[in-house]
């Protein structure tokens, strides 16, 4: 390798760790222990009554907003960590979604699409088909279809109508991200909304000032 590619080979690897660690203020800090606990206590409710949502990625998006996507990816996968912890040892195998989802809201909000609420409304959309894609074959091939949480009376029910596994559980998976994850978006940015814009990250006053 020439010392030219050499050094920007280098370049590249110190802009990213200035990128990450950019997420990281002290600020950021005290808030992720927030969206962790946010998230688990989403996730506990939704698993608890059995509703066909999940509520478990509320923290992982409003740290995404006011952080950043490294440190929302961060909050995703400690939550699910805590939530398996809690006795929902399911959402281990679910990881990629919650850290998917943090990361794809921060970099979404850092190109200003959580400026407003009506901008919100293609992160929303962003978020169902990313996790749609990303939790269905996990549903499928690691679960067969059936897990602790709502969904599974949706898959079952169109399975019943002659439908197959597949199919089942991807319709079931978008309709109910389609509420949660757009849900949850809007959400996160009310709350973010609420805060006081000194309390904020950097990232999070640029956007709601």
């Amino acid at each position: 390798m020439s010392s030219t590619g050499a050094t920007t080979s280098t370049s590249r690897i110190e802009r990213f760790r200035e990128n990450v660690s950019e997420d990281f203020t002290t600020t950021t800090w005290v808030l992720i222990p927030l969206g962790i606990g946010i998230n688990a206590i989403g996730g506990f409710i939704a698993s608890t009554l059995k509703l066909p949502l999940f509520l478990d990625n509320i923290g992982t998006m409003l740290i995404g907003i006011l952080a950043g996507p490294w440190a929302a990816a961060l909050t995703g996968g400690l939550a699910n960590i805590v939530q398996a912890m809690l006795g929902n040892p399911v959402q281990l195998a679910f990881m990629p979604v919650p850290v998917a989802i943090g990361l794809v809201t921060g970099f979404l909000a850092r190109r200003g699409w959580f400026d407003s609420v009506k901008k919100t409304i293609v992160p929303a959309v962003v978020l169902t088909v990313v996790a749609t894609i990303i939790a269905t074959p996990i549903v499928v091939l690691v679960f067969g279809g059936v897990t602790s949480s709502g969904t599974s009376l949706v898959t079952a029910t169109l399975v019943a109508t002659g439908r197959s596994l597949i199919e089942s559980a991807a319709t079931a998976q978008f309709a109910v991200e389609f509420v949660d994850k757009g849900g949850s978006a809007f959400v996160a940015y009310f709350i973010g909304k609420s805060v006081p814009t000194r309390y904020l990250p950097p990232q999070g006053q640029d956007i709601y000032s």
